[in-house]
């Protein structure tokens, strides 16, 4: 099992002195570890560069390449000058990589978008596979992490698209904004170097031990469940993104690949031997394209996680049950009971208001829907029927009535809710109308209503048990995870609230469909 304490504590000696980029360091780490590259965005002057610096002293014996970037880089300035001994006598290509990129543990290539065509070639392998072809020859890197970063984005048309592609983590990298450890960093004397001990220190033997590991790590099947509910989310949102002119997302299969052995990673280097809900946390820091899909991504990461976390405990199934359940119960009571026509065109409602007649159309009422509120707005009928109405909202009809005075009403079995509160209509005494269904069947079938939605009602709870348990398991999991920050952790309590949400709506109405097929029975 991976010492969990071990990592904690490199990230502690690491992380000192560099203010408000805690994060953003055990980001670098992580993608350390999994073989992937990170990039940061932000201004200069915002410890970049040391970030990279302090990830050298991660590893026993590490070494680190530095390199500013310029539209008039060549690659020998990277990669090493032409060997012209080699080449005069042994008519050899080859380049002297010795203290340069090729030799390199951690690399960091400041303004990496302004190098040239035949640099950008080269990363392309060096990055993916951790191989430079030198000459002829092929060289196996010992390169843990290329850290790249410039203060701009890509630009479009200059074909950046596959570099980009290649850094799976990007962060945003800005100033310090607490005012007191802003003075903390302006008073400092921590050097840029820190002293690690060595006794914490990640070795290259280790790292090969930790690749096994990090590959025998269980992937569950929420997640599988998870990547294809993001993935139709994110197709839905670039379909309305592109008819509005909006940034698209787009993740390529490499992506999704390289994402799932970071969750693996995650897990592993989190002590665990199986991906958590945490983990899959870290995908915002994956696909975004642009800092403005922020709040996009935070939206559809949290839609994902709850459809994912419903569909691992059972909700849509027995949602559906329900629905259809309700509709069957619906029908038999819509059949079975008459609702008395008053003054012609209206159904009373009642008890809605002590001592006032309160009437509805009957045409919108039979328009209501069971699921989806529709805002009615009460008005007074002075002349007519001297009545209060209940009347579907429209704008033009009714200019002065105010959002937060419309009342949301839906359908019942006997009636309306209005706003949340059930109100009855009035019935035809002892009728039970033309097309009413046999009363020995609507017993039959409520009995049947009653039994199905008392044993919904028992599941519900299994459900909800098991949710219980899940919560437990990733509130403390979450809680001590060493790559997210208090903002990630949030999204995950936050999708949870809402599978509790949900399922504790599923419980109410089963057990109103239970106790109205019970009263109907009576």
């Amino acid at each position: 099992m991976m010492d969990k304490k071990r990592i904690a504590q490199l990230l502690e000696v690491l992380g000192k002195g560099l203010f408000e980029k805690e994060h953003v360091l055990s980001l670098s780490l992580l993608a350390a570890v999994a073989g992937e590259s990170i990039f940061l965005l932000g201004p200069p002057g915002t410890a970049k560069s040391m970030i990279a610096r302090r990830l050298k002293s991660a590893f026993r014996n590490g070494r680190s390449f530095e390199y500013l970037m310029s539209r008039f880089s060549t690659p020998d300035e990277i990669f090493g000058p032409v060997s012209v001994s080699a080449l005069k006598d042994e008519d050899r290509y080859m380049r002297m990589t010795e203290g340069y990129l090729p030799t390199a543990d951690v690399v960091f290539l400041d303004e990496i978008w302004k190098a040239g065509p035949s640099i950008q070639n080269a990363l392309l392998t060096v990055l993916n596979e951790k191989v430079y072809l030198n000459g002829k020859e092929e060289m196996r890197l010992p390169l843990k992490l290329v850290v790249a970063a410039s203060n701009e984005l890509p630009a479009e048309g200059e074909n950046l698209d596959a570099l980009w592609d290649r850094f799976l983590v990007r962060c945003v990298v800005g100033g310090i904004a607490d005012k007191e450890l802003f003075n903390l960093m302006i008073s400092s004397t921590v050097q840029s170097e820190v002293e690690v001990p060595d006794a914490i220190r990640l070795s290259a033997d280790e790292l090969r031990v930790w690749a096994e590991g990090i590959d025998a790590v269980e992937i569950p099947v929420f997640v599988f469940s998870f990547v294809h509910i993001f993935r139709r989310l994110l197709t839905t949102y670039n379909v309305s993104a592109e008819e509005k002119g909006e940034s698209l997302f787009y993740v390529s299969d490499r992506r999704w690949k390289k994402m799932v052995h970071l969750w693996r990673t995650s897990a592993f280097l989190n002590g665990c031997s199986v991906v958590h809900l945490a983990d899959l946390l870290l995908l915002q820091v994956c696909v975004w394209d642009t800092p403005a899909q922020e709040i996009v991504l935070e939206r559809l990461l949290t839609d994902a996680l709850v459809a994912a976390c419903e569909e691992h405990v059972g909700v849509p199934l027995l949602s559906d049950r329900l629905a259809a359940l309700k509709e069957e119960g619906m029908g038999v009571l819509e059949t079975h009971v008459a609702f008395k026509v008053v003054k012609a065109f209206f159904y009373q409602i009642q008890s809605m208001y002590p001592g006032r007649t309160v009437l509805i159309y009957t045409n919108e009422y039979e328009a209501l829907s069971p699921d989806r509120p529709i805002p009615f707005v009460l008005v007074t009928d002075r002349r007519k029927t001297g009545a209060q109405i209940l009347r579907k909202y429209e704008k033009s009809r009714h200019p002065d009535v105010f959002p937060k005075d419309l009342l949301q009403v839906v359908r019942t079995m006997t009636g309306l809710q209005v706003n949340g509160r059930k109100y009855e209509l009035l019935r035809e005494a002892g009728e039970d109308g033309e097309n009413a269904v046999p009363q020995t069947e609507v017993s039959s079938r409520m009995t049947f209503s009653s039994a199905m939605a008392e044993r919904i009602v028992a599941e519900l709870g299994e459900v909800s048990a098991r949710l219980e348990q899940w919560q437990r398991e990733e509130a403390e999991y979450v809680q001590t995870h060493l790559f997210l920050q208090d903002r990630q952790r949030d999204i995950l309590k936050n999708a949870l609230r809402r599978v509790r949400s949900d399922i504790t709506s599923l419980e109410i109405e089963s057990q109103e469909l239970s106790h109205a097929a019970g009263r109907k029975l009576s």
